[in-house]
């Protein structure tokens, strides 16, 4: 609960404004269909996530050395999967 209440910068405070709009819009004009972008914009400034899977807070997380390691991991895992086949 307490990560929810911190660390609140420009664009979680823009999703969570954005969200406010589009459910004042649909209180206003009753289209329930905005529903499902005002909720995603919702949950993403409480949670604060994004759409990218490169903003990931655990890939950022690591250093270059284990950013490396993984890639590295991956690219020879997937080389073994092709030439198995």
């Amino acid at each position: 609960m307490t990560s929810m209440l911190k660390n609140w910068h420009f664009m979680r405070i823009f999703r969570a404004i954005f969200a406010g709009l589009i459910f004042s819009q649909i209180w206003q004009t009753g289209e329930w269909l905005l529903a499902i972008p005002g909720g995603i914009f919702a949950l993403q400034a409480i949670f604060d996530v994004g759409c990218c899977g490169a903003a990931s807070r655990q890939y950022t997380a690591l250093s270059t050395a284990q950013r490396s390691w993984v890639l590295e991991k991956t690219i020879k895992t997937r080389y073994k999967k092709w030439n198995s086949t």
